[in-house]
């Protein structure tokens, strides 16, 4: 499999699960705030990687080779959300893996081709606006408004 998903278990496998069990336990709502993480760095990473690279058809899956990247936004973003202080070491790593998705995006870097290839229905074709041109012009000025 060339491309995969992040669950639950693999946030708490990366040896944070105290940090998952108090998002967990503070949400206020009907919303698990670790699901909703770990969809939001899966939609990052596959918006990131859209341009010059086929997506999935499965919607919840990215590159095998960016899991743990993928891993490491949802959880310093459950971390801010319970507001427990990034260390210097994780302010770092944020700031690089920020950085590699911004290379990716200005590089168009290839990844790994998908399991299950969307096609060109998942993301919006680039739009373009008709335009309409004459070499007639009013010239709008008082001269040219005579009248009006």
């Amino acid at each position: 499999m060339n491309w995969v998903t992040i669950t639950l278990d693999d946030l708490k496998a990366t040896g944070h699960g105290d940090i998952i069990d108090v998002a967990q336990t503070t949400a206020a709502g009907t919303t698990d705030p670790v699901v909703e993480a770990i969809a939001d760095a899966i939609a990052k990473i596959r918006g990131a990687i859209s341009v010059g690279n086929a997506l999935d058809a499965d919607t919840t899956k990215i590159p095998r080779s960016l899991k743990s990247l993928g891993e490491r936004i949802a959880l310093f973003a459950l971390m801010e959300r319970i507001q427990l202080a990034l260390n210097d070491d994780q302010r770092d790593t944020k700031r690089n893996d920020q950085s590699y998705l911004n290379r990716v995006i200005d590089s168009k870097i290839r990844f790994e081709t998908p399991d299950s290839p969307a096609g060109n229905g998942e993301m919006q074709s680039a739009g373009g606006i008709e335009t309409i041109s004459g070499t007639d012009r009013t010239n709008y000025t008082r001269e040219g408004l005579n009248g009006l």
